[in-house]
């Protein structure tokens, strides 16, 4: 008795298409690794002058002098037990939109204390910002990476820009479950995460609860990835070299070694709107 297979033509095909995919992905990965792994060894070799070293190393003192400083302020406010009407921040939370710049110094090595933190909010590349709630407890955290951040307090048209055009979360393939940044462009997707456990159910919900800073800002913020946003100038040609000088002499940051530097906030809504 001849046992035919049970499996439809459809099944089978779906399931060499599956295996197919899966394999490019891993060859396209180690293509990628090794590319990677090329660049470092070619950036190794790269002739670096004397000048650039001495003016690195002397950026990376000056860095890791300003972290101290900072860190020695704190800590002596705790020790002295400064009360609430004395302190230089505000008591209540506020919201701010922290955006990562490039490193002000080239070649300048972030010190561990900064990157953590920098690692921490996710802005591990520049040009992407996370919302965060200003605290008496994070101030301190934002004004050790101050240097290689903006921030600022963002209007409710500018949340509502940002959540309507760049925001995006982390889904699993449905043909071989892998991992993938999708755009968050539906009401369902924030339904089935929230609906049953905190009652939202649509993209306007995530922004009132951002705007408000309610008791589900962090799971939403950390929920929603770090919103990309477009360089400032971009090109290669003479009017674009020109306009990236143009634009770093207007937005040169002015980095202070006082241990009770405050944070400098900005307008971030132009900032949102030039890069938006």
């Amino acid at each position: 008795m001849v046992t035919l297979n049970s499996n439809p033509e459809i099944l089978l095909r779906k399931r060499k298409n599956v295996e197919r995919k899966r394999i490019e992905k891993q060859e396209a990965a180690r293509a990628r690794a090794a590319e990677h792994k090329k660049r470092n060894l070619l950036r190794s070799k790269k002739f670096i002058r004397a000048e650039t070293l001495v003016s690195n190393h002397k950026s990376a003192e000056l860095e890791a002098k300003r972290v101290k400083h900072i860190t020695k302020h704190e800590q002596m406010k705790q020790e002295q037990g400064i009360s609430a009407k004395h302190s230089d921040e505000e008591t209540d939370p506020r919201l701010l939109f922290i955006i990562r710049v490039p490193d002000h110094t080239k070649g300048l090595k972030i010190p561990s204390k900064s990157k953590k933190i920098l690692a921490l909010l996710r802005l591990n590349k520049p040009n992407t910002g996370v919302f965060v709630k200003a605290t008496r407890a994070t101030i301190p955290l934002l004004k050790l990476i101050s240097p290689y951040v903006l921030a600022g307090k963002p209007s409710l048209s500018s949340v509502r820009r940002l959540f309507q055009k760049r925001a995006c979360i982390s889904a699993l393939d449905e043909e071989d479950q892998s991992p993938k940044i999708v755009k968050l462009d539906s009401n369902a997707a924030v339904e089935d995460k929230f609906g049953d456990d905190l009652g939202l159910i649509c993209i306007e919900d995530l922004v009132h609860e951002i705007i408000t800073m309610g008791e589900n800002f962090k799971t939403v913020s950390y929920w929603v990835m770090p919103f990309k946003l477009n360089t400032p100038v971009s090109g290669w040609g003479p009017q674009a070299k020109l306009a990236k000088l143009q634009y770093a002499e207007e937005h040169q940051r002015k980095v202070s070694l006082a241990g009770d530097a405050k944070l400098t906030e900005i307008d971030i809504d132009s900032v949102i709107d030039e890069q938006n």
